[in-house]
């Protein structure tokens, strides 16, 4: 957080308000944070909020959310959720990556006051703006600047330090300054939710997305499902059935319910990740072919994804992010 000016009696707190900037005031926003915060303004990643603290028409404070730092390690240790996991749900975080006090007249807790009506209203304006709620707040404090003072007094847990790297395009270089990573749950159950090997009850439902897994992940999951008896005639088959469960799997993670929607999502997976969940190659056409829709239905048949629950609570237990 960024604070310009002195220290005044002013202000009174009641007075303050919290709220969504104007289409047309999003010009001065910007101007005014690459002009007093350190760090300037070149854009807000991803999905984006502008908020404007103000008194009498006065503004006192802007804070700037975006979508989440895709890798965090602390945090992503503090959620407990595994990479597969992550990938889908990050989208459920968002990132306070700018905080300014304006020059002007201020009182004590005037920022942690703006802070926790920002924090109180940020999922329900989420949920307006962009279609679903965010379940977890975070930020990265300097400390070479600042204590965090503020989100402290506003509840914030320290969970620990960045490793100094910054994202650069699709790379991660080294720059050696570690940040403290403060997060603040929106709702009591943020970590369950989060983490929960199957889309939880409270899990807001969004489209459904790609996945990518690594060969270990893979790998991980086609021998944790092989020991699964198959009940199915041998004769023809040809999908084996700890295959065709896994493209079920990753396919229900990513949020597809039912056998004709995890068949779309399965035509539509890259080549790569059907190789690695052990689909068929086709010689011929040079291609691997994902199951059919009567294959994952068949499959399903016998083992529902109620009962492949604890299957794939261990293997996602397994790939935790460290």
């Amino acid at each position: 957080m960024e604070i310009i000016g002195t220290v005044d009696s002013v202000i009174d707190l009641a007075t303050v308000r919290l709220r969504l900037i104007h289409n047309d005031e999003r010009e001065r926003w910007d101007e005014l944070m690459r002009a007093h915060h350190y760090l300037g303004l070149s854009a807000l990643v991803g999905r984006s909020l502008r908020y404007v603290a103000e008194a009498h028409g006065q503004w006192l404070a802007l804070l700037g959310w975006a979508s989440a730092a895709f890798k965090c390690a602390p945090r992503d240790a503090w959620i407990g959720w595994s990479a597969p996991i992550q990938w889908q749900r990050i989208g459920f975080i968002a990132n306070n990556c700018r905080f300014l006090m304006l020059p002007g007249p201020r009182v004590p807790n005037l920022a942690s006051k703006i802070l926790g009506a920002n924090v109180g209203r940020l999922s329900f304006d989420w949920q307006a703006v962009h279609g679903h709620r965010v379940l977890l707040a975070e930020t990265f404090v300097d400390p070479t600047r600042f204590v965090g003072t503020c989100y402290r007094a506003a509840n914030w847990i320290d969970i620990g330090g960045t490793r100094g790297f910054g994202k650069s395009n699709t790379r991660y270089t080294e720059h050696g300054q570690s940040k403290r990573i403060l997060v603040y749950p929106l709702c009591a159950q943020a970590r369950t939710i989060l983490s929960s090997p199957f889309p939880h009850v409270q899990l807001p439902r969004t489209e459904v997305k790609a996945m990518e897994l690594s060969d270990v992940e893979a790998e991980t999951l086609l021998n944790r499902l092989a020991p699964l008896a198959d009940t199915r005639q041998l004769r023809g088959l040809r999908h084996r059935q700890r295959s065709v469960l896994a493209v079920a799997i990753c396919a229900f993670i990513s949020g597809a319910r039912g056998s004709k929607a995890m068949t779309k999502w399965a035509a539509c997976a890259n080549q790569q990740l059907l190789g690695r969940l052990s689909c068929p190659y086709d010689a011929r056409i040079r291609r691997y072919i994902p199951p059919s829709e009567t294959t994952i239905k068949r499959v399903l048949e016998t083992w529902s994804m109620e009962t492949l629950e604890p299957v794939v609570g261990d293997w996602l237990k397994r790939v935790t992010v460290p």
